[in-house]
Parts: C-alpha cells; sequence; structure tokens
C-alpha cells in the first residue's frame, strides 16, 4: 500500500507534522491543492524536497539526492524539444522499472500517456516548478551532439555552387533546408560555447568557420568552396542586408531566440579576393555582467574607482585596444551611478546593450551624426553626466573639456597602450595640456586575461627567470604554486574559462598635473604615477598569477615590460 505522501514527509524529516496538519485543515477548508503544492506554497517546503518525496512515493530511493540533478540524455531522442516545451516536463532518467519525469504539472494526464507509449516505463512525474523546468530543458537540449547540423558532402552539393539557383531553394526552403540547419546550428553551438564572434571566411578553395573564445579563435568547421554563396546569402537574409550587394561592407542586426535567451548579433560583411567573409558579433545580455565587483578590480583599486565616478565634475578615460573590455567596464560604472534623479546620456558607435534608464544615441558618420556633433547637442539636453564612446579628434577633445568645465562628469576611451599615455595622445592632437591637467579626474588602462578552468587548472612551480619577467622576487615566492592550463571537457580543452581585467589605475595628483602641464612624456608620467602607488598592468596581472586566477605565462603574453 502506498504511503501518503504527508507519511513520508514526517518520516524523512522533510517538513514538520504541525505543518502537515495545517494543509490537512486547509484542505478540509475547501483548498482543492495538493498537500505538497500547500506546503511549497506556504514556504514550509522546497520543490525539491518535494521531489524526493514524490520519488520514495512511487517507490524510488533516492536518498538525499536532488533527482531534477540527474539527467540521461540518451532519454532525450525520443522525447524532442518541441514536446518538452508544449508539455513543459522532460525525462530525467530510468531506476528500474520507473521513468522519473520533471513537470510543472505532474498531473497532466496526456504527458504521462505520451510518456508511456514512447517509453513503455511506470511515470514517476517530479513537481517542479517552470523556471526550473525551462532551464533543464534548454541546458539539455543544448547539449545533445546535433549530427544534424554538420552537413556530408553531399548535402553541401545539394546546396549549389551556382548562386543564382541556389538563391530561390535558400528563400522559399523551410528550416529542415541543409544550409539553414547549418547556419542555425554554428549559432546554437557559438552561443552554448559563450563565443563572441562568429566568422565565415572565405578563402581560395574553402571556406572556414571560426569561433573566438576569450579573445583567441578556433576553427570550428571547413565548408567546402561549392556552398560558400548559399551560406553567405543565408546569414544575409537572416540579417535584412541586401543580397544582390556583394562588392561592398555591408553591416546588420539579427535578435534570434537561442535556447530559450533572445541573443542579438551584429553583422558584418566584407567583400575580399575570395568572395565576401562574414562575422556575428555575439551580444548576449544573460551572460553580461554589469557590475564593477565582477571587472576583476583590487579591493584598493575598486575603492577608487567608486570615488572617481561619484565625482560631480571632471574627465575619467578608460584606456586600451580594440577588444580590451572598455566598454564593459563603463556600462558597469554607469548602471552602479544610474539612478532617477541622475539623467546619463551616451553616444556610441554602436550602442552594444541597451542599458535601462540611460539615454543611449547611436552615432552615425553618415548622416553627420559624429562624436563632436553629438556630443555637442547632448549639452543642450541638460545631462549630468555623459560618456563619449570614444575621443578621435580635438574637437571632440574640446568639446568634452568644455562639457567637464561646465559641471558634468564626462566618461570617454582613448587608444593608448597604457594609462600615463592618454596625456601626450590629448597634447598631440592639439589639446593644451593646462586644459588636460585641470579637467581629467583619473585614467583607466585595462587588458583582458584569460581565467584559468578551475576544474582542471595544476598547480606547478616557474622558474625563477619567469618570476622575475613578471616583476616578482623569486626568493619571495620560492615554494609558492602558480597554476597552469590543461584542458578538459569544461572547458573545450582550452585550459581556460572566461576572461577578466587586468587593470593601471591613474588618480591626477599635483605632481602628475606639474607633469603635463611641463609636457613630460609618457614614461616620466608613469615614473611619478608609480612613486604614488599605481600598479601597472603587468604588476597588476601578476598579483592575479599568484592568486591562481590565471597562469604567469597568460600575463607574460597580454602585457610588455614595464619601463
Amino acid at each position: 500500500m502506498r504511503k501518503l505522501i504527508g507519511e513520508i514527509l514526517i518520516e524523512r524529516g522533510l517538513a514538520a507534522s504541525t505543518r502537515i496538519e495545517e494543509a490537512f485543515h486547509k484542505q478540509g477548508a475547501g483548498d482543492r491543492r495538493k498537500i505538497g503544492e500547500i506546503l511549497v506554497a506556504d514556504g514550509h517546503l522546497t520543490v525539491d524536497r518535494l521531489g524526493l518525496a514524490l520519488a520514495r512515493q512511487a517507490g524510488v530511493e533516492l536518498g538525499d539526492q536532488d533527482p531534477l540533478s540527474r539527467q540521461d540524455p540518451s532519454l532525450l531522442t525520443p522525447f524532442p524539444i518541441y514536446l518538452a516545451r508544449r508539455y513543459r516536463a522532460i525525462p530525467l532518467f530510468i531506476e528500474g522499472d520507473n521513468l522519473l519525469v520533471a513537470a510543472v504539472d505532474p498531473d497532466d494526464y496526456f504527458l504521462q500517456n505520451q510518456l508511456y507509449l514512447l517509453y513503455g516505463k511506470n511515470i514517476v512525474p517530479l513537481s517542479a516548478d517552470e523556471k526550473k523546468v525551462t532551464e533543464l530543458i534548454n541546458n539539455a537540449y543544448s547539449r545533445l551532439d546535433t549530427a544534424e547540423g554538420s552537413l556530408n558532402e553531399e548535402e553541401f552539393r545539394d546546396m549549389g555552387s551556382d548562386e543564382d539557383t541556389a538563391l530561390p531553394d535558400l528563400i522559399d526552403s523551410n528550416d529542415e533546408a541543409p544550409i539553414i540547419r547549418f547556419v542555425n546550428n554554428m549559432v546554437a553551438k557559438a552561443v552554448k560555447e559563450r563565443a563572441s564572434d562568429i566568422h565565415f571566411e572565405s578563402f581560395e578553395d574553402e571556406m572556414i568557420v571560426r569561433f573566438r573564445r576569450d579573445g583567441k579563435l578556433y576553427v570550428i568547421q571547413k565548408v567546402p568552396k561549392a556552398a560558400q554563396a548559399g551560406l553567405i546569402t543565408r546569414v544575409k537574409i537572416m540579417a535584412r542586408l541586401n543580397i544582390a550587394e556583394k562588392r561592398l561592407p555591408q553591416d546588420g542586426n539579427i535578435k534570434i531566440r537561442v535556447a530559450g535567451n533572445d541573443i542579438d548579433f551584429r553583422v558584418s560583411t566584407l567583400p575580399s579576393v575570395h568572395g565576401e567573409s562574414v562575422v556575428l558579433r555575439i551580444l548576449d545580455k544573460t551572460t553580461l555582467q554589469l557590475s564593477l565587483d565582477n571587472c576583476g578590480f583590487n579591493q584598493r583599486d575598486l575603492k577608487t574607482m567608486r570615488q572617481m565616478i561619484h565625482k560631480k565634475h571632471g574627465i575619467f578615460l578608460v584606456t586600451g585596444p580594440t577588444g580590451s573590455g572598455k566598454t564593459t567596464t563603463l556600462y558597469s560604472a554607469l548602471t552602479e551611478i544610474n539612478s532617477p534623479d541622475v539623467k546619463i546620456i551616451t553616444e556610441e558607435d554602436p550602442v552594444e546593450y541597451q542599458l535601462t534608464g540611460i539615454n543611449q544615441i547611436h552615432i552615425n558618420a553618415k548622416i553627420g551624426l559624429s562624436f563632436a556633433a553629438g556630443l555637442r547637442h547632448i549639452l543642450r539636453q541638460d545631462p549630468d553626466i555623459i560618456m563619449v564612446g570614444e575621443i578621435r579628434d580635438k574637437e571632440t577633445a574640446d568639446i568634452a573639456i568644455q562639457a567637464s568645465l561646465t559641471g558634468h562628469l564626462v566618461f570617454s576611451t582613448l587608444h593608448t597602450n597604457d594609462a600615463p599615455s592618454a596625456f601626450t595622445r590629448l597634447v598631440d592632437m592639439g589639446v593644451e595640456p593646462f586644459l588636460i591637467s585641470s579637467t581629467i579626474i583619473g585614467v583607466l588602462a585595462q587588458r583582458l586575461i584569460r581565467r584559468l578552468c578551475v576544474h582542471c587548472r595544476e598547480p606547478y612551480y616557474p622558474d625563477p627567470s619567469v618570476l622575475r619577467e613578471l616583476g616578482l622576487d623569486p626568493e619571495e615566492y620560492r615554494g609558492h604554486a602558480f597554476y597552469r592550463s590543461v584542458g578538459c571537457e569544461k572547458c573545450a580543452q582550452t585550459g581556460f574559462q572566461g576572461r577578466q581585467g587586468i587593470f593601471e589605475l591613474l588618480i591626477i595628483d599635483d605632481d602628475i598635473r606639474r607633469a603635463v602641464v611641463n609636457r613630460q612624456d609618457a614614461s616620466a608620467i608613469k615614473k611619478v604615477a608609480a612613486a604614488a602607488g599605481m600598479l601597472t598592468l603587468r604588476e597588476d596581472g601578476a598579483m592575479k598569477a599568484v592568486k591562481g586566477v590565471t597562469s604567469p605565462d597568460e600575463i607574460l603574453l597580454r602585457t610588455q615590460v614595464d619601463t
């Protein structure tokens, strides 16, 4: 005889008997919900614990293990993703003659009947909230090895090498067409592997698909030349670009849903000798963590950064090469100081992520909306804080300086190798040194380093010469274990997982102001800043290597010798 769920909950110590009695009283008063549902709704029982009790009631003993954490991928093939989403359920694993299933509605007769027909097992439905089931579905099905995404030679030939005959088939075809299936698979794979860019590159004899993960490019697949025109045309159709124009570069956008998340893609095409190449920049808001706490600052610099971004006026510059994370740092700063009593306006080229409560302007030089022109009009909009995507010329620099002198806090970026070089760069543009010294409140230089995969990194003791190159005393760190990359399934055999910033934060003081006014070069300014306590990029990186965040080799690769 099956035990009542209340008895099991009490027996297993999952819920107090007084709470069970309260739930029974509610049922007696007309509440038509089940005991477990009442306990979960009242906050006396978690959905996970209810799942354990339901499994025990069905004769499946799971101990204290959460059944929702177990999922057998081999069970997904008979139950495709469209059924999982329709029924809001996913098969978990088989225990004896029982199939355990996570379901939003465990009493759904049609679901249980469908599963019994497919698997021929006793169905044990476990109650789970909709958010959890959706997460299980997205994660499980995205991990499937979708063999249908990879095309064989015959399917590539079926696409046709003649552009004119391939085009109508691509437009009129359904989602089962090989070309659509291939592009969709590449996009889904890139999102799943947290790539930042997808490259479709045309060469003489083939097309190569590459992903950029953690700043490094990896070849994913080589495609026969015959399929090149079809692939490019398909991406152009998705981005609503002119498929007939093959001689000029084009830019577009794609917005699609991948694994339940809305993902934006910025698309760029470029004609080359062997045909067009296409790059898709993946803008995944679900992976974006806009917080200064997540950027990688040490505690001292984090405190100083927060002091800088709360000043009422002045210019704060972030420097570094393209792809060094400057925009993410600025977005994090703006997100932190954004509030209803502050008006923030940004001008960007392009706007990568839309920030709630912040007015963002997309620069368009073709119609005369340059950084300088946009900044001039922004000042008429009564802003408190302004972000200029980049100071590229003297005109933009002059307007930014005037804005700071009239009581505005201005954030912007420059392309320089380190923080002290920002002053000489502005002087080279023609800006007067006394204006630079009186308006700039701080300069942040940054790079992105790859974080070691915590699942497979291994400790080792580097050669003293490596420590000296990092700027560390070999005697001081004798016997201290550093870490290096290995590679495992979790990190796609790269040894790294994710990236973090290393920083060089220069705060303006009287000594630096004098050096700037006297037109001293970047190396002289750097010595003054270092004497005041500024950590260089390599020094900050070395500290992250000491903590095991990354490897010494990664820091040596991303930074140069301090002079």
